[in-house]
C-alpha cells in the first residue's frame, strides 16, 4: 500500500469533519459460494481419518477446529509429511496474529505478487523474522529444518514480545557439531522456553520438521500467545481529553514494563459525528462541542478515556477603526499564505473512503441456541431489505437471546480502515444500548482476529432516546471478512452497519499484530442458553475466615479433585454470593458487604483465579475454558429501618418504616434504595471484566414474603423486572414453610429452592424430609441440600444429610434438575482436603449425587454412622 503522511490524514479528516461530509457508495454483491466461507469456521467440526494415536493428535484437531491449519485432501492430514518454508510461514503468521497485507514489491524470485503465500512470506520478513537467501530466493518450496524452525520461533518471540524463558542450566545436545552457527542461540532458547525439544540426547538440526510437530510447536506459541492477551498490561499518556474544536491529540500507549507492545493497539470513539480516532491514536475533533468517550484495547483488556470538546474561540473582528492600508495589509496576509488550508484540501481529496458494505452477504447468528419464541418476536422488526449493511434510516430489531454475532463478506480483500454500527435506546420500549461491541476480521471467513472493542456511556436508566454510532478504527488491515458482536438484554435496535476501505492508507506503524478470538468468550456464547444445576451458596463479608473466600477454597467447590489431587471434572457450575443475615440494612452496610465482595484476592476475585486455575489444570486455559456462573445478592430493605443513609447528598436519609411515612413512601424509598444498589453492583461488576466468570442471576435475599411490609408482592415484582431487563434471572431460596412459597411464579422468579431447615437441635425424621420433596414437587421448585459441619462428628446430622441424598435420588430428583447446596460457612472444604476416609467420602458421594452416580437406596437408621 502506499503511504502518506499523517499530519495530511490529521489535516484532511478535521477538514472532512468541519464540512460535514460523508461519502458512501454501493460495493457489488458477493458471489453466492461466499455464504459457505461465513458459515464455516469455528462451528463446523474438523476430523481426520489417518491421525491414529498421534501424539499431535489434540494439537493437530484444536488448530484445525479454530482453522488455523488445515488438512491435505480426502479427510487426511499426512502428519508425518515435510512441511515446507511457506507453509510455516502461513501457520506462523496465524497463530501469532500477523495481519498479512499485499504487496506490489515481489523481492524473492520464488515468491511472486499474486502467490497465496506472498502477504504472509513478506509479512514475516517485514517484521525480520523470514529472511531471503543469497540468490534472491526464500526457498519458499523447500522442506523447513529443524534449526530453520529454531530460528523463526527465536525471532518470533522477540517481534511478539513473547518473555524468554530464563535458563537455570546450560542447554547441551550431543549432535551440537551439526548445528549452524547462527542457529546455536535460538535452539538453546526455543529449547528452554520448550517450544522445541530433542530426543536421545539429540536435537536433530538438519532433520525435515513434519506437520505434526508444526502442529504441536504452532499450539504452544498459540498458547503464549493467548496468555499475553488475557494478561495485557499497558498504560495511555492520558487519563481524559480536553480540546478545541478542529484540533487533534494522540492518545499513545506503552507497555507497563517499558517493552514494546505485543499487539497493535486499536482505538475507537463512540460519537464519530464529533471527531474520530486515527489508527496511531491522534484524536481529531470536529466543529461541534460535546462528550464521547475514546476506546483503547490492546490484547483482550479495553480502557477508556472521556472525551470534551469545546467551541473554538471565535476569530478576533477587525477594528472598525483601522486604515484602509492596515485592512489591505490584512488581507494580503491572509492571501499570501494559504499552505495549511490547501494541504488539508489536497489531504481531503485524496482521501478516498469507501463504505464497501452496502451490497456484501451477511449472516446474524445468536449467542448461544437460537430462541423461537424470540426470533418470532423479532420479526416484528426485520429492518431493511438487504440488512444491516443496507444504508437506511429503518430500525433493525434484535430481541434477548443474549446478543449477535453479525459477519459481513466483502466482495474481495480490502483495505480496511473502520467498521461502524449505530445503536438506539429507548428504555420505554425495552430498547438498551449494548454495553459495547466487538469486532473481529478475517482474510478468509475461518481463522478470524479479534480488533478490539469500543463502548460508551450511556447509562441503562436514560430514559430519552439516544442514538449512539460505536466506530472501531483499523490500522492497516487487509481482509474481506467482517465480524461485529454485541449483547442484547432485552431488544437492541440497529442500523447501517459500514465497514469502511481505504485504497490509501496513512499506517506507518509497522506490522499490525492481533490476538486470536478469547476464548472466554467464544465458550460465552456457546453457553449463552445453559442454565444453573449445581449452585453453591458462599457467605461473605464477615466472620473473619470463615466469611472470606480464597482461590484455595474455591478450587475444589468448581472442580472436583481426586483424593490423589486430579481435576477430573466440574463440581458446583455455580457460586451465589451472599451477605450474612445480621447485615446491617443501611447504606454504609450494604457499601461495605460490596467493597468486600469487590475485594482484590478473595470472593469474587478469588472464584475467577479459581476458575483460571481450574482451567489450567483441566488443559482447557487456551482452549475451550469453563466459565462459573455468578449469582449475586440483593440486600433486603427491612421496613424498621428508618436510617438507612442518603443516596445523594441534597437528599434526606432514607427510611423504610411506614409508620412515620406511609406505606408508599416507604415503598418508594425500598425500591429507591434496591435500584441504587443494584446498579452500584452492575457498576462494579462491569469495571471488575472478571474472564471466567459470567453473571447469571440476581438473589432475592429475604427468605419469605413479609405480609407486613410495605407493597411487598409489589417491590418483589418491580425487582424482578429491573433484573430481567439485563437479562438476568431472578432467585428465591425460601425456608420449609414460609409464606408466599407457593406463590414464588406469579412473583416473577425464574427459579426458587426450597430451603429445608433440617440442621436444627432436633433429628430430623424420614417423613419430614420425604415430605420437603412433596413441597418441592407440587410446586415445581428445586430443592436445596444441607449440611454443615456436625455432620462430620453427629450421627444424627451424618445421617440428616445423606438420608436427603437418598430420598431425592429415589425419586429422582438427583437427575435433570437445579440444585442449590447450603453448608453453612465452608463445610464441604473440610471434606475435600480431609484424609479421613469417612469425612472424605461425604465430598465424593456429593459429587455422584450431582451426576446421577450416586446408588444408595437405603435410608441411614438409629446411630448408624460408618
Amino acid at each position: 500500500m502506499s503511504k502518506k503522511r499523517m499530519g495530511s490524514r490529521i489535516a484532511a479528516a478535521c477538514l472532512a469533519l468541519s464540512l460535514a461530509v460523508t461519502a458512501a457508495q454501493v460495493a457489488g454483491a458477493v458471489p453466492d459460494t461466499t455464504s459457505t466461507a461465513v458459515e464455516s469456521g469455528q462451528d463446523q467440526a474438523v476430523a481426520f481419518t489417518d491421525l491414529g494415536n498421534s501424539y499431535a493428535k489434540d494439537a493437530i484437531n484444536r488448530l484445525a477446529s479454530l482453522q488455523l491449519i488445515g488438512g491435505q485432501g480426502d479427510g487426511l492430514f499426512h502428519p508425518q509429511n515435510k512441511i515446507t518454508r511457506q507453509d510455516i510461514a502461513v501457520l506462523l503468521s496465524k497463530v501469532v496474529g500477523l495481519q498479512p497485507e499485499s504487496t506490489d514489491d515481489a523481492i524473492f524470485e520464488d515468491v511472486p505478487a499474486d502467490s497465496p503465500y506472498a502477504p504472509y512470506i513478506y509479512g514475516l520478513s517485514d517484521l525480520g523474522v523470514m529472511n531471503g537467501r543469497n540468490n534472491n530466493t526464500v526457498g519458499a518450496a523447500d522442506p523447513l529444518t529443524r534449526q530453520e524452525l529454531a530460528v523463526l520461533l527465536s525471532r518470533l518471540m522477540e517481534a511478539s514480545q513473547v518473555a524468554k524463558a530464563v535458563s537455570t542450566t546450560e542447554v547441551s545436545y550431543s549432535d551440537e557439531q551439526d548445528m549452524a552457527d547462527y542457529a546455536k542461540e535460538a535452539i538453546a532458547e526455543v529449547t528452554n522456553q520448550r517450544w522445541m525439544q530433542g530426543a536421545g540426547g539429540n536435537f536433530n538440526p538438519l532433520g525435515n520438521v513434519t506437520r505434526a510437530e508444526a502442529a504441536v510447536i504452532a499450539e504452544r506459541v498459540l498458547n503464549a500467545r493467548f496468555q499475553q492477551a488475557e494478561q495485557a498490561d499497558f498504560t495511555l499518556n492520558t487519563a481524559s481529553l480536553s480540546l478545541m474544536a478542529g484540533t487533534s491529540e494522540r492518545v499513545k500507549v506503552a507497555s507497563a514494563n517499558g517493552e514494546k507492545l505485543p499487539f497493535t493497539p486499536i482505538y475507537a470513539f463512540d460519537r464519530p459525528e464529533l471527531g474520530s480516532i486515527l489508527p496511531d491514536g491522534t484524536f481529531v475533533a470536529g466543529p461541534t462541542p460535546g462528550k464521547g468517550n475514546v476506546s483503547v484495547t490492546m490484547g483482550y483488556k479495553t480502557k477508556t478515556i472521556p472525551v470534551e470538546i469545546a467551541n473554538a474561540p471565535q476569530p478576533e473582528q477587525p477594528d472598525e477603526q483601522k486604515d484602509d492600508s492596515t485592512r489591505e495589509a490584512a488581507a494580503t496576509v491572509d492571501e499570501s499564505q494559504p499552505a495549511e488550508n490547501e494541504e488539508a484540501g489536497e489531504a481531503a481529496e485524496q482521501d478516498d473512503s469507501v463504505n464497501v458494505a452496502p451490497g456484501s452477504f451477511t449472516s446474524v447468528k445468536t449467542f448461544g441456541p437460537p430462541d423461537s419464541y424470540f426470533q418470532t418476536v423479532e420479526k416484528q422488526y426485520p429492518g431493511p431489505v438487504g440488512g444491516l449493511v443496507t444504508p437506511s434510516e429503518e430500525w433493525t430489531g434484535f430481541n434477548r437471546q443474549f446478543g449477535r454475532k453479525v459477519t459481513v463478506a466483502l466482495s474481495q480483500d480490502k483495505p480496511l480502515e473502520r467498521v461502524a454500527l449505530t445503536f438506539r435506546q429507548q428504555k420505554s420500549s425495552g430498547i438498551t444500548m449494548p454495553e459495547s461491541m466487538d469486532v473481529e476480521v478475517s482474510r478468509d471467513g475461518k481463522a478470524w482476529s479479534y480488533a478490539g472493542k469500543v463502548v460508551h456511556d450511556v447509562p441503562a436508566s436514560e430514559d430519552k432516546q439516544v442514538v449512539r454510532t460505536l466506530s472501531v478504527t483499523l490500522p492497516d488491515i487487509e481482509a474481506r471478512y467482517v465480524r461485529v458482536s454485541f449483547p442484547v438484554k432485552v431488544f437492541a435496535f440497529a442500523r447501517q452497519l459500514e465497514v469502511w476501505a481505504n485504497e490509501s492508507s496513512s499506517w506507518e506503524g509497522g506490522a499490525v499484530l492481533l490476538p486470536p478470538p478469547s476464548p472466554t468468550q467464544m465458550m460465552e456464547d456457546k453457553k449463552a442458553g445453559n442454565r444453573v444445576e449445581n449452585m453453591l451458596l458462599a457467605y461473605s463479608g464477615a466472620y473473619g475466615d470463615r466469611g472470606n473466600w480464597t482461590k484455595d477454597d474455591f478450587l475444589p467447590m468448581v472442580g472436583y479433585r481426586t483424593s490423589d489431587g486430579y481435576m477430573r471434572d466440574q463440581m458446583f457450575d455455580t457460586v451465589l454470593f451472599l451477605p450474612y443475615q445480621d447485615m446491617a440494612a443501611t447504606k454504609v452496610g450494604w457499601q461495605g458487604y460490596l467493597n468486600d465482595l469487590f475485594g482484590t484476592n478473595r470472593q469474587l476475585d478469588a472464584l475467577n483465579s479459581a476458575m483460571r486455575e481450574y482451567n489450567r489444570l483441566r488443559g482447557t486455559l487456551y482452549t475451550t475454558p469453563t466459565q462459573e456462573n455468578v449469582v449475586l445478592a440483593l440486600p433486603y430493605p427491612a421496613m424498621s429501618q428508618t436510617n438507612f443513609g442518603k443516596l445523594a447528598d441534597n437528599k434526606p436519609s432514607l427510611s423504610f418504616n411506614p409508620a412515620g411515612i406511609g406505606e408508599e413512601q416507604a415503598y418508594e424509598n425500598r425500591k429507591q434504595a434496591l435500584e441504587w444498589y443494584f446498579q452500584e453492583l452492575l457498576k462494579r461488576w462491569n469495571k471488575a471484566e472478571y474472564p471466567y466468570l459470567k453473571l447469571e442471576g440476581i438473589y432475592w435475599f429475604h427468605e419469605l414474603i413479609e405480609d407486613g411490609a410495605p407493597k411487598e408482592r409489589d417491590l418483589i415484582r418491580s425487582m424482578a423486572s429491573m433484573v430481567h431487563d439485563e437479562a438476568l434471572r431472578f432467585y428465591w431460596i425460601p425456608y420449609y414453610g414460609a409464606p408466599g412459597v407457593q406463590e414464588w411464579k406469579s412473583l416473577y422468579f425464574d427459579y426458587a429452592f426450597l430451603q429445608p431447615n433440617y440442621y436444627s437441635d432436633k433429628p430430623v425424621q424420614l417423613d419430614r424430609i420425604e415430605g420437603v420433596l412433596d413441597t418441592v414437587s407440587k410446586y415445581g421448585m428445586g430443592v436445596e441440600i444441607e449440611g454443615d459441619e456436625r455432620m462430620y462428628r453427629d450421627p444424627k446430622f451424618y445421617q440428616t444429610y445423606y438420608n436427603q441424598l437418598v430420598a431425592a435420588h429415589k425419586l429422582g430428583m438427583d437427575k435433570n434438575n437445579v440444585h442449590a447446596y447450603y453448608y453453612g460457612s465452608k463445610t464441604l472444604i473440610q471434606s475435600a482436603t480431609s484424609t479421613d476416609p469417612v469425612v472424605r467420602s461425604i465430598y465424593d458421594d456429593t459429587y455422584k449425587w450431582m451426576r446421577g452416580k450416586f446408588d444408595r437406596e437405603e435410608y441411614y437408621e438409629g446411630s448408624e454412622m460408618p
